[in-house]
């Protein structure tokens, strides 16, 4: 079993890493939760456009055309035209939205500060609190097998799961006290997370128990991402760090990395291609599954991204200051989207 690093290490770790945490989770914290009934999502007055003030932090695609993006302070966007258009939508509360996953158009679920937890089945025209059943915690990550099989992650070692689409949450059992920063769930029985101290963590049950592959580095993992084969996967990290597997995870081998900066989110959009992003506007893309990459410059590309998500050869990527880029063509090129001033 493995044992959970000394506190004082963890106040190292966390001090060397205090600028990162301030630039992609500035201002998560503010506001308290309403009422647990459900809130109409669509008001009058609400902006339909994103502006650069906005801080996104995750993006779900559902298809070429509908896609969900969350942000700082209760921030939640939505496009039915393939990026052209957007509309802010009120999900009704002011928490940060770290995480968006929807499983179909109409099926999807937030989580944030505060162990804030948000389902919609109507296509978000309204949102429904769920009991997270951790209001102390910061969940960073969820994601969904299918409408009732889901999980989330969070601060100090925080795993929950549902089985009934969200109506009950349960903490698994894992005790030990680390940032678990991303998920990634190819079935209903196998997982991995990935958090701080380089830990990757396996599961073949659900999540009822946990194999840690990684776990005694000085870095963080940020983001993971595992192709349907169980097989190939990519973690990113700390100082630009990535990491590749293609045993699902029983030996990684760290690749050379073409960046310095930390890398915040990875994402497979076909068998060999994926694309990882991170501080200072760090974009890096590999065409064989992680053996070698190369750097994505962008002209008009300059502020952080920390969300990255495909599907139907639809791209985008998401970050500070309101950016979206997009990409039509499984990420060979990307546009941003025009924001308003």
């Amino acid at each position: 079993m493995w044992k959970g690093k000394p506190r004082e290490n963890r106040f190292k770790v966390c001090f060397a890493m205090l600028s990162l945490l301030v630039l992609i989770l500035c201002g998560v914290g503010c506001g308290k939760q309403e009422s647990d009934a459900k809130i109409p999502a669509r008001g009058k007055g609400n902006a339909p456009v994103i502006g650069h003030q906005e801080k996104l932090y995750d993006v779900s695609v559902v298809n070429k055309d509908q896609a969900w993006i969350v942000g700082y302070f209760g921030a939640v966007f939505h496009t039915a035209d393939g990026g052209k258009n957007w509309q802010r939508v009120n999900a009704g509360v002011k928490e940060s939205l770290l995480s968006v996953y929807f499983v179909s158009e109409n099926e999807g679920w937030i989580v944030g500060d505060a162990g804030l937890v948000l389902h919609t089945s109507d296509q978000g025209q309204t949102w429904e609190k769920q009991d997270s059943t951790v209001p102390g915690e910061k969940l960073l990550k969820v994601q969904f097998i299918n409408g009732l099989k889901g999980w989330a992650v969070g601060t100090w070692g925080t795993i929950i799961a549902t089985e009934d689409g969200g109506s009950t949450w349960t903490r698994l059992p894992f005790e030990q006290d680390v940032v678990l920063n991303d998920l990634c769930f190819i079935s209903e029985t196998e997982g991995w997370v990935a958090g701080e101290f380089e830990t990757i963590l396996h599961t073949t049950d659900g999540g009822k128990t946990w194999d840690m592959q990684i776990g005694d580095g000085m870095g963080k993992i940020f983001g993971i991402s595992m192709r349907p084969n169980g097989q190939d996967g990519i973690a990113v990290g700390t100082e630009g760090v990535i990491y590749t597997t293609t045993d699902g995870g029983e030996t990684w081998k760290q690749a050379d990395t073409p960046v310095k900066d930390t890398l915040l989110k990875v994402s497979f959009f076909d068998d060999n291609n994926a694309i990882a992003v991170g501080l200072r506007g760090c974009i890096t893309s590999t065409a064989d599954g992680g053996e070698s990459w190369t750097v994505v410059c962008l002209p008009f590309h300059y502020t952080w991204l920390c969300g990255t998500d495909f599907s139907d050869g639809k791209g985008y990527l998401v970050g500070d200051a309101g950016k979206i880029l997009m990409s039509d063509d499984q990420g060979q090129t990307w546009k941003p989207y025009a924001q308003s001033h």
